[in-house]
């Protein structure tokens, strides 16, 4: 009996000293260590026995100074960092969602929203330039303890579930109302519009005293006439008759002059708000040029979504090619396909209060110019300095600006009457105003890019090339490739002499960026010449300049797929 009396006074004490004396310790430990007491090691061993807890499987493994692993629970992949001289825990749930590479806007939006509500998560994203996708991924640092361990794993993971959810399904109502708006992008839509659509509403502005209002206001419509000199570069037509269907409503007018003055967004708009979502036009005209054939022209007008203060509608305007006569030259122009389409706006506020927004960063800018404090200046300010006008300083803002958005028509419009005021004093404008000049050059020669009108956008490009700035002499190239201008060649191979010295070491260090700038713009010009080459299929020439380029990590993968194509032109 008294052995028994013993055993069973060794297993009490045991007893009172496991689940009595310990847990009493550890918590008088646990509140007077400091918080950067755990190690990883204490990590390590209080993760592992929550796992055990969890039956997940997890192993741990050495990256430099940190400790990481990886584990399933409940179908979901999560990985664990514990850091050298950190307490945190940093739980991961990667790669839980991808989305098109065009959404990466979408996406960021999405995380502001879910960032914006979560506990101790974070929704972030990557983008995989390899594969063209944007991957989403969840963040927790948490602290633990030996005894709270398992239910601050157990809220973690349970919330990553949650987060998850969530953002699939806000992801996926964004991204089907971000179809009616004209960017995609409601972040961009709404949050941007400060600098993007600032320069819409200040239009009369710009041409009260030159010319006619480009930009569309209820009063100051955009004409037939002005749409198809700018966007297809029919000037001088005779209009013989024009049909326009909206719905089920056909209307058809034959007096030229009414039809050269037909408001361009009467088809779709009236008193500040869409009418029709879409409708179509048949324009039958003649060409001075050639007054004996008849052309007919498509135009389709598209509502494009719209913001609190524009309205955005999209003209698709498709000219049809004349039939082959025995005359006609192979390749006349008048057989050719033209298509074009453009993007337009119809502002709603009223000009007063666009005058009024730029009367106060007009009035900003001359005060940080007269006190000195011109370093304090934004970038819309300089520039209004620089040109020291008012209307065409506003004018070659907005003009930015819409070609910003890919509202070429517009755009080309506003700048290039800064164009034409400002090539008169170009030796009166000092360093500044004359780059200001280059930049105006190329806003207009790259509208011109984008509405395929190679031939003015050329002029326009030209100009920048003393500015030897490399966007503006790219966008050039692009253009006389495009445009199939015979010139094309001869400069790129001028281009190509000119930078051997350069990307030959002759100039600059290696190490520099001029250096890094100049071998890119050397593989850009390769490109394009070996292009031009298998165009005009001089596959010898083109083949030994594509195997040069295969040494070259940034155009690999283009000569790789140019021989191909040239070794199955060759099969045929």
């Amino acid at each position: 009996m008294t052995d028994i009396a013993i055993i069973i006074a060794f297993w009490a004490i045991l007893f009172i000293i496991a689940f009595v004396f310990l847990p009493l310790w550890r918590r008088h430990h646990d509140a007077v260590v400091g918080l950067y007491a755990r190690s990883q090691d204490d990590n390590k061993l209080s993760l592992n026995y929550a796992m055990k807890k969890f039956n997940c499987k997890i192993s741990w493994e050495k990256d430099h100074e940190d400790l990481v692993a990886r584990y399933t629970y409940q179908g979901g992949h999560f990985g664990l960092r514990l850091e050298k001289d950190s307490p945190y825990v940093r739980l991961t749930y990667p790669f839980f969602f991808d989305a098109e590479l065009d959404n990466v806007e979408l996406v960021r939006n999405v995380c502001n929203h879910c960032n914006l509500n979560t506990e101790t998560s974070k929704v972030v994203y990557t983008v995989n330039e390899e594969r063209g996708v944007i991957d989403v991924h969840i963040i927790s640092e948490l602290l633990i303890s030996d005894n709270t361990v398992k239910e601050v794993m157990e809220r973690a993971m349970e919330n990553i579930f949650k987060w998850q959810r969530t953002f699939s399904a806000k992801y996926n109502e964004l991204k089907e109302s971000s179809r009616k708006v004209v960017n995609h992008d409601p972040e961009k839509a709404y949050a941007s519009q400060a600098r993007e659509l600032f320069l819409i509403r200040e239009q009369e502005m710009i041409h009260q005293t030159d010319g006619p209002e480009w930009h569309e206001e209820p009063l100051h419509p955009i004409r037939l006439r002005h749409l198809l000199a700018s966007a297809m570069g029919l000037n001088d037509i005779v209009p013989a008759r024009m049909t326009m269907v909206c719905d089920t409503e056909v209307s058809l007018m034959e007096e030229p002059d009414t039809i050269l003055d037909y408001d361009i967004s009467s088809p779709l708009i009236a008193d500040g708000k869409f009418i029709h979502r879409s409708a179509m036009s048949l324009l039958d005209f003649y060409d001075p040029r050639n007054p004996v054939k008849q052309r007919h022209l498509t135009m389709d007008f598209e509502q494009e979504g719209h913001t609190d203060d524009t309205l955005y509608y999209r003209i698709t305007l498709s000219l049809a090619p004349l039939s082959k006569t025995r005359s006609d030259l192979p390749d006349d122009l008048e057989r050719q396909k033209f298509m074009t389409s453009v993007l337009l706006g119809h502002d709603l506020l009223p000009s007063e209060r666009r005058l009024e927004e730029f009367r106060y960063l007009w009035k900003e800018a001359l005060a940080k110019q007269k006190s000195g404090h011109t370093d304090e200046m934004n970038d819309d300010e300089k520039l209004l300095m620089e040109l020291q006008s008012p209307n065409y300083g506003v004018a070659m803002l907005q003009g930015r600006a819409l070609f910003e958005q890919q509202r070429y028509y517009e755009s080309v419009h506003l700048l290039e009457n800064v164009f034409h005021h400002l090539q008169a004093s170009l030796d009166r404008l000092g360093l500044s105003g004359q780059s200001a000049f280059m930049e105006l050059c190329y806003l207009i020669g790259a509208c011109y890019n984008g509405l395929h009108q190679y031939k003015r956008a050329a002029y326009y490009l030209q100009l920048t090339l003393p500015a030897h700035r490399m966007v503006y002499t790219q966008t050039f190239i692009n253009c006389l490739v495009n445009g199939n201008d015979f010139r094309a060649m001869n400069f790129i191979d001028s281009f190509l002499q000119d930078l051997q010295p350069v990307v030959g070491g002759e100039r600059l260090d290696e190490a520099s960026n001029d250096m890094h700038d100049a071998v890119a713009f050397v593989g850009f010009l390769k490109r394009r010449k070996a292009f031009l080459l298998v165009k005009n299929e001089r596959y010898d020439e083109a083949e030994s300049l594509l195997k040069q380029l295969l040494d070259d990590p940034q155009n690999s993968d283009f000569a790789l797929k140019e021989l191909a194509y040239i070794q199955k032109k060759r099969q045929k």
